[in-house]
């Protein structure tokens, strides 16, 4: 019985194992973190890139990563529109590299950006945003909210925000982190 322990203990010695090829050897560098280095930079280089606009269509991308993140996917072959959402640190259509999607199943989904890309037709949802270049041209839609900046559509009560962006009015429609519009 003893002689089994002996040979294994030649077997497994430190001249025998793995670690004596990697002795002296950094772990950290390129010849180990290559490989991550390389599909991270992949990764980042086609993601959708941020701040987004409201009333942007997308597309999500399924890939093994992807659909293993979120409990809901939305269909690939489903586009989704980006919508500007009311939060603590003010309106923005994206938090922590996730854009908010309204996708056209009827679903409210924040998407990471990695996993979106921009939808190849240059289309603009018309129903979350308008670019106008006088607020007059407005009137017979909006009425003006308590609160500066927000108008209110007159038939369906949701609530939009104002911003000026150069010469032109940019209008987005407002929704809660659920999806649904804001409403008064």
């Amino acid at each position: 019985m003893g002689d089994f322990w002996e040979e294994m203990g030649e077997a497994f010695s430190k001249e025998a194992s793995f670690d004596s090829l990697l002795q002296g050897r950094e772990l950290d560098g390129p010849a180990f973190t290559g490989m991550r280095d390389l599909t991270d930079n992949a990764r980042q280089a086609k993601s959708l890139p941020l701040p987004v606009t409201a009333g942007t269509r997308v597309r999500f991308i399924a890939n093994l990563g992807s659909v293993l993140t979120y409990s809901d996917v939305p269909d690939p072959k489903v586009a989704g529109t980006v919508v500007t959402v009311r939060t603590g640190s003010g309106d923005t259509t994206s938090l922590d590299d996730r854009v908010f999607v309204a996708w056209d199943d009827g679903v409210f989904r924040p998407i990471l950006a990695e996993h979106l890309r921009l939808m190849r037709s240059g289309r603009t949802a018309r129903n979350v945003r308008m670019v106008v270049s006088n607020l007059g041209d407005l009137t017979s839609f909006f009425t003006s909210s308590s609160r500066g900046g927000d108008l209110v559509h007159k038939s369906t009560k949701d609530l939009w925000s104002v911003t000026k962006s150069g010469d032109q009015f940019v209008i987005n429609r407002l929704f809660k982190d659920t999806g649904e519009p804001l409403k008064v």
